[in-house]
């Protein structure tokens, strides 16, 4: 009799069905598991910290057995939540239900992700430092060159990202990735980059499958010296395809749904092969074929993709979230897994003047939680266009583009947990998740709100080095001086207590304005370093003599004087 109430409240939510209608793709969840010396597990997935010492327990074979036996076609397992996902037609869902170990079904919640554009318009733009380009913004907005200065970029840390695809083999700014694994969970086999004749997503070459995921990637591992580089460049990744995320002839992403069991099968994976940190920019809400989830099962405990990225905490993984881009929708809330206790969830700010960028998902969780944790640069964003480079798939689009979504702001802070475990490599994902709240700029009212979290990120004070910020502000002598040669660069050093904003101006003897370097906001730390200080690429038109300069700050303003003397 229990049986048959189940399989009529899973039939009703599903809809009407009868003879010959499609297979629906379903959860499968069982009851127990065999531990190492013979006896059952009870699996209770309302109690995520008593399962975790049991996460590695293999599914029951006599079990799966089972199931196929049904005719249910077998899509992913999961060990963490002891279940299995299956497609399965009506009467299929019948005979599962009847098996004595399964507790339940439900149907694979579904996403429609919030299409990424480029940035319209011309970009609020500061100076650039020259290995890195325009995406010195996005750097230094979360003061992570500080700690690539010292040579820490990832190295020896492992990062899985969980998107759409990754055309990684063909571009310049991959060309010293370190890449370990990759799987297309969406195909089955392990190439993550464009094909044209997938089973799921068919031709990827035409229908843009794997733009956002590279794009993602550009951002956290990118490295194009002068063009962009990325947070944590010298990683090692893992690189996972889960979402089906084709878009038009035009660029624009068609409703193609991410299946949750693909993003649960991905974190697992990842967390066999040692992964160390998580960044995902897929998140699932509500929708109108009630294939999602509800603003009141954001409470942490309820969304599959939360339990098990809550699972993957426990399991010392740090998994970073993307807070959603519904900030301006009818749904403005966070999306899930954002609302699990022990995850990550980014919002987005502009990388120059810090403002909550109008997508950015909002909080708080259903059960009142703050959320999201931190916010990041995630507005007019410098990354790869995500298309391949190779001459058989040319597109005739540049190779970098500024682009916005939480999408991006969420690998930044990825990159930023793999720097601090770097520096750290015992620390939990609990210490690095209160590390970066608790050194956070905090940018809305005091205190932690619903729309910047704990505030924006900065990862050189996360990290506890404290001789990365000077005991007080230094301005030093600008260097070369005098300048020589045909084309120099000067170079003007200051140490910053705190963040400043700098500008540069440069006057001939008799007082005119030669030129304005903009104004460049620089968080508290170092710039002694050509790389890092403010410069001014002398004009060509420029005559040799003397000229004047003014070192604008927020609470300084410096005189000096620089001489040129080019070869003719």
């Amino acid at each position: 009799m229990k049986l048959t109430r189940l399989a009529v409240s899973v039939i009703a939510c599903l809809g009407a069905i009868g003879p010959g209608q499609a297979a629906e793709p379903m959860w499968v969840f069982l009851a127990d598991k065999e531990d190492a010396t013979g006896g059952r597990v009870d699996w209770d997935l309302s109690s995520v910290a008593s399962l975790s010492p049991h996460l590695d327990l293999s599914l029951d074979p006599n079990y799966v057995q089972a199931i196929r036996a049904t005719g249910a076609g077998l899509r992913q397992r999961s060990r963490w939540l002891n279940a299995v996902s299956v497609s399965a037609e009506p009467s299929q869902i019948q005979s599962l239900l009847a098996l004595p170990f399964v507790v339940r079904l439900s149907r694979i919640r579904s996403l429609v992700r919030s299409p990424e554009a480029e940035s319209p318009g011309p970009a609020l733009r500061s100076a650039v430092a020259p290995s890195y380009g325009e995406s010195f913004e996005q750097i230094a907005a979360v003061s992570a060159h500080l700690l690539h200065s010292r040579d820490i970029l990832g190295q020896g840390v492992r990062i899985v990202v969980i998107d759409a695809g990754f055309n990684f083999s063909d571009h310049r700014a991959f060309a010293d990735l370190t890449v370990i694994a990759t799987r297309d969970f969406l195909n089955g086999d392990d190439n993550v980059g464009d094909e044209s004749d997938e089973p799921v997503t068919g031709n990827e070459i035409e229908n843009g499958q794997n733009l956002h995921g590279t794009r993602v990637l550009g951002v956290l591992a990118g490295n194009d010296p002068g063009r962009l580089v990325g947070i944590a460049p010298r990683a090692e990744y893992l690189l996972a395809k889960t979402e089906n995320a084709r878009v038009d002839e035009r660029g624009n992403e068609v409703d193609s749904p991410t299946e949750e069991d693909r993003w649960i099968a991905a974190l697992e994976w990842a967390d066999s092969l040692g992964a160390q940190v998580a960044s995902s920019s897929v998140g699932y809400t509500e929708f109108g074929d009630n294939a999602g989830y509800t603003y009141d099962d954001l409470d942490g405990a309820t969304a599959l993709s939360t339990l098990a990225a809550q699972m993957a905490v426990t399991r010392g993984m740090v998994v970073v979230q993307a807070a959603g881009n519904e900030g301006n929708q009818a749904w403005h809330y966070i999306t899930v897994p954002a609302d699990a206790a022990g995850v990550i969830a980014v919002g987005s700010v502009h990388p120059i003047n810090s403002s909550i960028s109008s997508f950015s998902s909002r909080g708080p969780t259903a059960d009142g939680r703050i959320k999201p944790d931190v916010v990041a640069p995630g507005q007019q964003i410098v990354t790869v266009s995500g298309r391949s480079t190779s001459p058989a798939a040319s597109y005739g689009l540049q190779e970098y583009q500024r682009l916005s979504g939480t999408s991006f702001s969420a690998p930044i802070v990825s990159g930023a947990c793999a720097l601090l475990l770097q520096l750290h490599p015992n620390w939990s994902p609990q210490d690095v998740a209160d590390a970066l709240r608790e050194t956070a700029t905090d940018l809305g009212p005091a205190g932690p709100d619903t729309l910047f979290g704990w505030g924006l990120v900065n990862v050189a004070s996360a990290s506890g080095i404290d001789e990365i910020i000077p005991a007080q502000s230094r301005i030093a002598t600008p260097f070369p001086n005098p300048a020589r040669g045909n084309s120099p660069v000067v170079h003007f050093p200051v140490a910053l207590q705190a963040g400043e904003d700098i500008a540069l101006s440069l006057f001939d003897a008799a007082g005119t304005l030669v030129e304005h370097i903009a104004t460049r906001h620089l968080p508290a730390g170092d710039y002694s370093s050509a790389e890092l200080a403010p410069s001014w690429e002398v004009p060509t038109h420029l005559a040799n003599g003397v000229y004047l300069y003014v070192l604008q700050g927020t609470t300084f303003s410096h005189r000096g004087k620089v001489a040129i003397l080019r070869d003719r």
